[in-house]
């Protein structure tokens, strides 16, 4: 028997659907008129572009889909005191509805190739648990920081000072915070190692070291608008506000770069975790050297740069496959009735717009503007009150 073999090929599909059927009859005057739920090209129900390969492939993927089940169209009849005007509704979807610009928020949610750098970098099991550049920063600041204790100990009213309580704060937030959380990793070493070592047994398997992270949500909201459709035997008066939420996760496949066969021992294996969650690495020096950069934890807001030397360790010899970072959006317009002629019912509910991204390429270096949550926003006015209150 003669086998043969067919060589599966990249390809690409596409899947729309319909959008939901409904319509608005009115007659006025004797003049008729038809208008049906027809919505502008490129806001199908839902689309699919799907780029697919070889079977154990990790493909792009683009997904939109707009959700209008938990919207309830406009139904039900007028006639006009004189039988001049008369309309008729049937799951009717009103214009400010159909020719809406559907598109997400403005929001910070960061861009895929930023978190493939932030995927890359935290999972790589070249990473390090302890930075020793840093670890000595923290011990040789140790000394000042217990005098500034002893001082604040003796004249406690110098807190009453705008000044002096931002100073706390920030010595706090870059000299006590980081030091505790350093003691707690020296204390918590061995199960670092322990865990790394899992990790490594993991990657020098026959299926190698399979990751997941969760790299973050974000939300937004937008004030609420008011949309009047207005014509002969309907008008409807409506607000509307937007809410919008995203969450992006990605998965990674670590494989050892090792000559066929070769299996370090248990011994070899711990040693080597050891070495690594102790920050006795290259990469563990030059981000130990970052850190110790002034003003690098602003730069950090901005950018990956922190991460992006991470990414690319070696001290493990191993490369990352079948990475990809998923991006889930979604932006819901709740729209609320507020008058509307009588004879029709509906015309409120929520339409969401959702989309999902699977992005496959390289982890980039890049800039954003940050989200300035509440902890970053007492830095910040810690920083103002320290260097400009007198």
């Amino acid at each position: 028997m003669v086998h043969t073999s067919v060589t599966r090929i990249a390809r690409s599909r596409q899947r729309t659907l319909p959008n939901p059927d409904g319509f608005y009859d009115q007659t006025a005057f004797g003049t008729s008129g038809h208008t049906t739920n027809s919505f502008p090209f490129g806001y199908q129900l839902a689309k699919c572009d799907d780029h697919i390969g070889r079977p154990t492939d990790v493909n792009d993927c683009s997904i939109r889909r707009f959700e209008y089940s938990n919207y309830h169209p406009v139904n039900g009849s007028y006639v006009s005191p004189g039988g001049d005007v008369t309309g008729h509704a049937v799951n009717y979807y009103p214009q400010y509805i159909r020719n809406v610009a559907w598109s997400h928020l403005s929001n910070d949610t960061p861009s895929p190739s930023s978190q493939m750098t932030s995927l890359l970098a935290r999972t790589n099991p070249s990473r390090p648990d302890i930075t020793p550049l840093t670890l000595l920063q923290d011990v040789y600041d140790l000394p000042r920081m217990l005098k500034d204790v002893g001082k604040l100990l003796k004249t406690p009213r110098r807190l009453l000072s705008a000044r002096e309580g931002a100073n706390q704060y920030l010595g706090a937030q870059f000299g006590w915070l980081p030091l505790v959380q350093d003691v707690h990793d020296l204390l918590d070493f061995g199960s670092h190692v322990q865990r790394r070592k899992a990790e490594l047994d993991r990657l020098y398997s026959q299926s190698g070291l399979r990751r997941r992270l969760n790299l973050g949500t974000h939300t937004a909201e937008q004030d609420q608008d008011l949309f009047l459709e207005s014509q002969l035997g309907l008008n409807i008066l409506t607000k509307q506000s937007v809410t919008y939420s995203s969450r992006q996760w990605g998965t990674v496949r670590w494989k050892p770069n090792i000559t066929p066969g070769y299996d370090p021992t248990d011994s070899d294996r711990l040693k080597l975790a050891r070495r690594v969650c102790s920050g006795m690495t290259s990469e563990a020096t030059i981000k130990g050297a970052w850190d110790l950069i002034p003003w690098t934890w602003m730069v950090n807001w901005f950018t990956n740069v922190h991460e992006f030397a991470l990414q690319n360790s070696n001290t493990v010899p191993a490369s990352s496959a079948e990475a990809c970072v998923m991006t889930y959006q979604e932006t819901k317009y709740h729209f609320r009735t507020i008058s509307m002629t009588t004879g029709y019912q509906g015309g409120d509910g929520v339409v969401s717009l959702i989309t999902k991204e699977r992005y496959t390429g390289g982890g980039t270096i890049s800039a954003h503007l940050p989200f300035i949550g509440v902890d970053r926003l007492k830095t910040l006015g810690a920083l103002f009150i320290q260097r400009f209150s007198r």
